[in-house]
């Protein structure tokens, strides 16, 4: 049996040479399977005392016992065999990344995620791990062999020039692996395409794991194809960031908008103290994901953009850059997600379009109010907060009656209490 499973099947055995078994004559040359442990090494059972010899069974025994005997083997080696084909036709399941959903739920407990610079992928080395499952292949594939390095996301600029050079450049049996966080591993020239795949995944995950991330790794790609199956995370239009001197403030933790206290306090602790280039992207949810010490701002942005938007399965926004607020904070009413003026129910459906195209590029400070026929009312470019709410609540009187502010800025807002 050993002979005919050693090289289809990937586990580790051990021999534990000759051994005397009950009711056979002759020593029989055996091995064990050695169990993965949960640390990636591996149980070398110890060979068993032999056994004594047993009387001599009567010769009618012996055909049936080698009846039996042959029957088990035949049967546990095609069990082990047609397991092994099973495993590599079916599909894996995507480890534990979220899958999107299609819209966010109201102010679920957010998910704080930080990741720093990811330290850029080595080609693995060493013995094969155990085998992983792994997403199957999409129908993706590299046109004239180079790998493109610029779709993959997460990442920071110095990972996608080594993907972009030596690992594009590597032979057939590589494999790159990552996660939300920005961790990476990567394996090259191994001796086969489950190597490669085991490889990139358990570098990424002893990385992932070191920098206690709660994102599981994943195969992002097998050779040069892409068989990472979520797709390219929801993204805001550019530009990403808007700096405006009348609304950019200094950051404070306690101001951060929509999040709950323990996510403030993490944020206070891990981004506040942090080197440059730093950001924070919020999602309309709560969800939000912090990336520190990166080369510029527009990776910092990208990234983080990337990372909260898998999460939260929609387009997130860059609300802070290094020291500042880079978007309007309310603090006159309470923040209560994002503004959409094209989508927003408030507003009746015939002025949405207006409203849409008024608000556009306008900087400064704007604030949006409806009365109860849905009819708005604009406070746009203003210096300050106040100035937009008066404006917009005086436009609004004008077309309709009981009138409130429903937006300031980018964000939905109500009441304080």
């Amino acid at each position: 049996m050993h002979e005919q499973v050693a090289n289809k099947l990937s586990v580790q055995f051990a021999d534990i040479g000759a051994q005397e078994v009950k009711n056979i004559p002759t020593p029989v040359h055996a091995y064990m399977v050695a169990m993965r442990r949960e640390d990636a090494t591996y149980t070398m059972p110890q060979a068993k005392k032999a056994v004594g010899k047993a009387a001599p069974a009567p010769n009618w025994m012996w055909p049936l016992v080698v009846g039996i005997v042959s029957i088990v083997a035949i049967g546990v080696g095609g069990f082990l065999y047609f397991t092994e084909l099973e495993t590599a036709k079916a599909p894996a399941v995507a480890a534990s990344t979220p899958s999107p959903s299609p819209t966010a739920t109201a102010a679920p407990s957010p998910t704080p995620t930080m990741a720093a610079n990811a330290p850029v992928p080595m080609p693995a080395q060493g013995a094969m791990a155990a085998a992983k499952t792994a997403p199957m292949p999409s129908p993706f594939a590299a046109t004239g062999g180079k790998f493109p390095a610029d779709m993959v996301p997460f990442i920071n600029e110095r990972v996608r020039g080594y993907l972009a050079s030596e690992y594009s450049a590597a032979g057939d049996y590589k494999a790159f692996a990552l996660n939300i966080g920005g961790f990476t591993g990567s394996a090259l020239d191994q001796p086969n395409e489950e190597a490669a795949r085991n490889m990139a995944l358990e570098q990424c995950q002893k990385r992932a794991d070191a920098a206690q991330s709660p994102r599981r790794c994943e195969l992002y790609a097998v050779g040069n194809n892409i068989v990472y199956t979520h797709g390219k995370p929801p993204m805001p239009p550019q530009p990403w960031v808007r700096h405006d001197s009348m609304t950019e403030r200094a950051f404070a933790s306690k101001d951060f908008p929509i999040v709950r206290d323990p996510a403030k306090v993490r944020i206070e602790n891990l981004f506040v103290p942090a080197a440059k280039s730093r950001t924070v992207a919020l999602g309309p949810g709560g969800q939000y994901f912090m990336v520190l010490g990166a080369s510029s701002v527009d990776e910092a942005a990208r990234r983080s953009l990337e990372s909260c938007g898998a999460i939260a399965g929609v387009a997130c926004m860059i609300v802070a850059v290094d020291d500042n607020f880079v978007v309007p904070i309310p603090s006159l009413l309470k923040v209560t997600g994002f503004f959409h003026a094209a989508s927003n129910a408030s507003i009746v459906a015939d002025a949405r379009d207006e409203v849409v195209r008024k608000l556009g590029d306008a900087m400064g400070w704007n604030a949006v109010a409806v009365g109860t026929a849905g009819r708005p009312g604009l406070g746009l470019k203003s210096a300050d907060e106040q100035t937009a709410v008066n404006s917009a609540l005086a436009e609004c009187a004008r077309r309709d009656s009981a009138c409130h502010v429903i937006a300031i800025g980018p964000f939905t807002v109500g009441p304080t209490n």
